[in-house]
């Protein structure tokens, strides 16, 4: 009875104590969630993914307030990521500053995540910290009185102590050394032309890319492009003329680690290189810059494209071969087997391409007639007893547009107009005509094309994808009205491929 009784308490223990031992800590929990979500919003921020990085983020905030984790670093660390979101995918400055400056509440000694850290996310993180640090200074007051000054007594000299030596003052907070490059800052430029800037690179320096950063005369923040080497440990790039219009220029050259950190830097953000521009029109120039300051200038300038499609539309009018033969009733009908538009264009802004495009429609399925053998010619046609007329099998069009894209990210809708010359052929049967006098036995019924134009015009819309820096994938729908010599209706969806250059 007694080793019973002493088998069963041992087994009760054990069953209270197993649970206990068995569940995990909440909180450990939570925060490994939490660190997911950041992982995950900065695998979509690498992306160009915005939209689902602050999405990311917010599921992130939201569990650690749920879990009461309002003071944990791993919440400073989401304020931290979704800062960086807000000002580089929504260009929102002041609102990711805010962002920075929870993190600082929560966590003083924090700092940018690494792998995300930019010239415009150093200085906003700076700007946060300061008003951080102004926020927590205590105020000044009265304080306590302060003594009457008494005469100090004469120091023997046996017993006089050298000063200390002199300690070399600190960089500035922010400041990058510029051990590796070697650059003759240019001081002096022509206004309204390119600006080349060259810097020597030490072997010895490790890096990933090297940047070229620019703020015209007016503009609030840097722009950028990446210097290429044009000889050994020589590299270069231009300040564009679209940046020379006023009268200065800044600028500042930063070496990059894989993960965005400076390494060597000559000139900042805070302390840039200045360029005075000299000649006329400044005044003019700057005020163009002010009202352009908000306006990113894209990388890749120029734009080539080409798409596929097809289309349909309403077809009125005489037939193009039997031009003797109206359809009745007008209707719908296709537009060529499919259609081939090249496109080439220019950004003029981040958000505003204009271009050129060519639509080459291929017309496959037509009858042709023979006027061979033929008892009762159409009026107008088969003078000649031998020609065959062929029915049309392409049209051709052109036009100029204009696209205005919306939204940062990776994912760009857009809307078109345009305007061009040209001919839609859409193809027709004459089956409800009863012409059937088309083929080489003039048995056929005839399957013919109608041409609408040759004016051209109408609106668009589309998306583009940029799936890298040069590269993107593009869907197109456009609609067209054609007139005056046939009226038409017609949208053509096409979807293609288009680079930056």
């Amino acid at each position: 009875m007694l080793r019973l009784l002493a088998t069963v308490l041992v087994l009760a223990s054990a069953l209270l104590l197993a649970p206990r031992r068995a569940s995990a800590d909440p909180t450990d929990e939570a925060v490994d969630k939490i660190t997911q979500l950041n992982k995950d919003a900065l695998t979509a921020f690498a992306a160009k993914k915005y939209d689902d990085a602050r999405k990311l983020l917010k599921q992130a905030l939201d569990l650690a307030s749920t879990a009461g984790l309002d003071n944990h670093p791993i919440k400073a660390r989401t304020h931290i990521h979704m800062g960086a979101v807000i000002i580089v995918g929504f260009n929102q400055r002041e609102l990711g500053i805010k962002q920075f400056k929870k993190a600082l509440e929560i966590q003083p000694d924090i700092n940018l995540t690494k792998a995300i850290v930019t010239p415009d996310l150093t200085d906003a993180f700076a700007e946060a910290k300061k008003a951080a640090g102004a926020a927590g200074a205590p105020a000044p007051g009265p304080g306590p009185a302060t003594p009457p000054p008494t005469e100090a007594p004469e120091a023997k000299p046996e017993a006089a102590t050298p000063p200390p030596p002199a300690k070399p003052a600190a960089p500035a907070e922010g400041e990058v050394p510029a051990n590796g490059l070697t650059h003759e800052a240019v001081t002096e430029a022509k206004q309204g032309s390119a600006i080349s800037i060259t810097v020597e690179v030490s072997a010895d320096l490790q890096f990933d890319k090297l940047v070229l950063a620019y703020r015209p005369d007016g503009a609030a923040e840097f722009l950028g492009r990446e210097m290429k080497q044009v000889s050994d440990g020589q590299y270069g790039a231009e300040i564009p003329n679209t940046a020379t219009g006023g009268s200065v220029v800044a600028y500042y050259i930063e070496a990059e680690d894989a993960d965005g950190g400076a390494v060597a830097a000559r000139g900042s953000v805070d302390n840039p290189l200045v360029i005075h521009l000299a000649g006329v029109g400044a005044a003019r120039h700057r005020e163009e810059s002010e009202e352009d300051e908000d306006e990113e200038e894209p990388d890749n300038r120029y734009y080539a494209g080409v798409m596929l499609g097809m289309g349909f539309g309403w077809a009125s009018g005489n037939g193009d071969t039997n031009h003797d033969v109206q359809i009745n009733p007008a209707g719908l009908a296709l537009a060529g087997a499919t259609q081939i538009s090249p496109e080439f264009g220019y950004w003029v802004s981040s958000s505003l391409l204009l271009s050129v495009q060519l639509r080459y429609e291929v017309i496959t399925g037509t009858t042709d007639i023979y006027c061979s053998g033929m008892s009762s010619p159409p009026p107008n046609q088969c003078t000649d007893p031998n020609r065959v007329y062929h029915a049309a099998n392409y049209a051709l069009a052109g036009f100029a547009r204009a696209a205005w894209m919306f939204w940062d990210g990776s994912v760009h809708p857009f809307f078109s107009l345009a305007l061009g010359v040209g001919d839609i052929r859409h193809t027709v049967d004459f089956h409800r005509q009863n012409v059937a006098n088309c083929g080489p036995m003039h048995n056929e019924t005839c399957v013919d094309t109608i041409a609408g134009g040759w004016i051209l015009l109408g609106p668009g819309a589309g998306l583009v994808y940029e799936l890298w820096d040069r590269t993107s994938i593009v869907a197109q729908l456009n609609t067209t009205l054609g007139f005056p010599t046939n009226f038409t209706f017609n949208v053509d969806a096409n979807v293609g491929v288009a680079f930056g250059f």
